[in-house]
């Protein structure tokens, strides 16, 4: 697919087709940006695809992405209107609120991030069991304390990513799939162009936004940029004798309500699979023994589906937002985990101000490439 007009020379090159690299093609055509999106595949095809599209309450768990998280949290509501508005195409979006649950021994635990979100002005509930039974028969016996967010829901961020991408090519953004790039041509401290298999295409400013992709641009540039993939596995039950009416964390995982009446589950974190997408007996077995001690009677559903895909870690275990320190034209966006759907419209934000008028935005400031990465034989 090509959309919008190719430009003889863009102002922004983003290298990447996932949430956040169409987040922010979308964002910097807003604001008047001759923007050119490159995808290697097609848009939404890996972690896009894979994903849940939790958009959840952030917790003072998230550390450094608190304010982050947060700040997209809080753009979602109007973000998904003016998508679907815009496109006429439906993202998914299922407000069935979410509940994040414990045991006993996670009790002062939840309660502490009970707090701090009641303090930041989410909408947040306290149930004990008894409420928690009323909300959610299916629920283990075990669990008997959580946090209840009715602000919450799941969307398909596949689509939400192909949204924002028909937003972005409305505005005059190009978007170019199969599209594979290869390396970056330095000179004088800049970005001159990118390589790609039609041979060398001049750029203006640069973004790379590859996701577990990412690294392997990581000589051509001269920075080491620290992303793994990380591979997560998830499973699809319909026809449960106990429906699930919100979106449950707990136990390491989640149960994800679809609006169709399916729920889905996930999900492994496997940092040693290296690019191998395939799902495997093992995944399965811990995503089945998940249901068993969330919500058992899931058990007794139809599996309908089994999918994985893979997740932008970093070797560090935080985003790379920023510019490249020794280029004067080259940003990173990348390494959000598990966080991609909720931190991506906040990202976006941030660095497009940060690309077009150099403002840094204190939420992406600890994640600035140059105390994260090591400029590779200097």
């Amino acid at each position: 697919m090509v959309s919008g007009s190719v430009p003889s020379l863009p102002d922004i090159t983003i290298v990447g087709g996932g949430i956040i690299g169409v987040a922010l093609a979308r964002e910097l055509a807003v604001r008047g940006q001759r923007v050119q999106l490159l995808e290697r595949n097609i848009l939404a095809q890996e972690a896009s695809l894979a994903s849940a599209g939790i958009i959840s309450p952030p917790a003072s768990r998230y550390g450094l992405r608190a304010d982050l998280a947060l700040a997209s949290y809080r753009r979602y509501p109007a973000l998904i209107a003016e998508v679907v508005d815009e496109t006429g195409i439906s993202v998914g979006w299922n407000q069935t609120g979410e509940l994040e649950l414990g045991a006993d021994e996670s009790r002062d635990a939840l309660q502490a991030t009970w707090e701090w979100q009641h303090a930041q002005g989410m909408r947040v509930e306290w149930l004990d069991r008894p409420a928690l039974e009323d909300r959610e028969p299916a629920l283990h016996p075990s669990l008997t304390s959580g946090i209840y967010s009715p602000d919450s829901g799941s969307l398909i961020l596949s689509r939400l990513t192909i949204a924002l991408a028909r937003s972005a090519a409305n505005r005059g953004a190009t978007i170019r799939e199969h599209t594979h790039v290869g390396g970056v041509a330095i000179g004088s401290g800049r970005a001159t162009a990118i390589r790609t298999l039609d041979g060398e295409e001049p750029v203006g400013a640069l973004i790379i936004a590859a996701g577990a992709w990412s690294r392997a641009l990581s000589e051509t540039l001269d920075f080491e940029i620290p992303t793994i993939p990380v591979r997560g596995q998830m499973l699809a039950v319909a026809d449960p004798p106990v429906p699930i009416r919100s979106v449950i964390a707990a136990g390491g995982g989640y149960l994800v309500p679809r609006a169709d009446g399916t729920v889905a589950v996930g999900a492994t974190e496997e940092a040693g699979s290296g690019f191998d997408s395939r799902v495997t007996p093992d995944g399965i077995r811990w995503l089945a023994e998940l249901i068993d001690r969330t919500a058992p009677s899931l058990a007794h559903g139809r599996l309908i589906d089994t999918w994985a895909g893979l997740r932008p870690g970093t070797t560090h275990g935080e985003p790379v937002i920023g510019r490249i320190p020794h280029l004067d034209n080259v940003w990173i966006a990348t390494g959000h985990f598990r966080s991609g759907a909720l931190l991506a419209p906040a990202t976006a934000e941030a660095l497009a101000s940060l690309v077009l008028d150099g403002t840094v935005d204190p939420m992406i400031a600890p994640f600035d490439p140059a105390t994260v990465g090591n400029n590779l034989g200097r």
